[in-house]
């Protein structure tokens, strides 16, 4: 058997928490602390705006009262016109008539000229008369008419949401999106203790060696921007939501961090002496037992579940002054994709 043979390896992974891990959760905190002020904000926003709208709503209730207003006066003027020229034409009749009595009542039958022209002044003039009193009287300094409503319209329409539209929304989120297409989320620091036993002369345990080895390393995960499209940025009006989905993170790698590496002394077995040596291929094997060890703990549930969490937080803290730029009454709600 050859000298290779002889080591044995084995490795237990386990999770640390240092500086990293500590700044992570500030950040989350400190993330989850705007996302409450912004969820005020919002809302404040949306309170201000119901107000506005309510206030416009009554002023254009009001304008539409106006209107109702401006046309019964003129339908009211236009009939007391229509009736001044009825009254006109008939007080002209009875003068002529009254005239013509006044005529006939003075000749006694006989031809009068002077008697008829007296009737028919008359007559004129109790039409005239009574035209004065029977019209409707002006009054003597007419009020100022009210203003043109449509220049004091209110209009309540908007074009698209409030003003703007849902490609409003997505450029911004996409435009982000473009400057952070494979954004960390989550660095995870791990340790890989790994015991190398390496057998002596008959692989027995009085010429064995044993070395204890502690690796660090760092797991790296990231999601994915550079896919995101229109499709993937959904706006609700009625909830004012911008809702972005984005896929699930990766470990995209794990990065060993060599310079840390800890070797503690060599034990010895009661016939063995010095210290543990590898040779080149013993190394190489090693190096990978490590790696994978490190991988193999990374690439699990519980990480990637911590690291979706971190996913929504950050993508969140991009997105949310942006969209809070086109309207501050919305909020960002980031959901993934599968």
């Amino acid at each position: 058997m050859g000298e290779k043979d002889t080591v044995n390896i084995k490795t237990t992974a386990d999770l640390l928490e240092n500086e990293k891990t500590e700044q992570r959760k500030k950040d989350a905190e400190a993330i989850e602390a705007k996302q409450k002020e912004a969820a005020e904000k919002a809302e404040e926003a949306r309170r201000e705006q119901e107000r506005k709208e309510q206030e416009l709503a009554a002023r254009k209730a009001e304008q539409e009262e106006q209107r109702a207003r401006e046309a019964a006066a003129a339908a009211e003027a236009e009939a007391a016109k229509a009736a001044a020229e009825t009254q006109k034409e008939e007080l002209i009749g009875a003068g002529l008539a009254l005239a013509g009595t006044a005529l006939a009542g003075n000749t006694g039958g006989k031809k009068n000229s002077g008697g008829f022209f007296k009737g028919l002044l008359l007559g004129i003039l109790i039409g005239a008369l009574g035209l004065w009193f029977l019209m409707p009287k002006q009054p003597s300094s007419p009020e100022p008419a009210p203003a043109a409503v449509e220049d004091a319209d209110v209009t309540l329409d908007n074009n698209g949401i409030l003003g703007f539209t849902a490609a409003d929304f997505q450029e911004a989120v996409l435009s982000a999106a473009s400057e952070h297409q494979e954004l960390i989320v989550m660095e995870q620091p791990l340790s890989i203790t790994t015991t190398i036993t390496k057998a002596g002369l008959g692989n027995l345990a009085i010429f064995a060696k044993i070395k204890e080895v502690t690796y660090y390393g760092t797991g790296v995960y990231t999601v994915d921007l550079s896919g995101m499209k229109e499709d993937r940025i959904l706006v609700d009006e009625e909830t004012c939501t911008v809702t972005v989905r984005i896929p699930h993170t990766v470990l995209q790698y794990v990065n060993p961090e060599l310079s840390k590496t800890e070797f503690e002394d060599t034990e010895n077995g009661l016939l063995a002496f010095g210290d543990l040596k590898l040779t080149p291929e013993e190394t190489n094997l090693l190096e990978q037992s490590v790696y994978r060890a490190m991988e193999e703990r990374l690439d699990s549930q519980d990480l990637y579940l911590e690291a979706d969490r971190f996913a929504e937080l950050k993508t969140w803290e991009i997105f949310q002054p942006l969209v809070s730029a086109v309207s501050p009454m919305y909020r960002v709600a980031i959901e993934f994709t599968d």
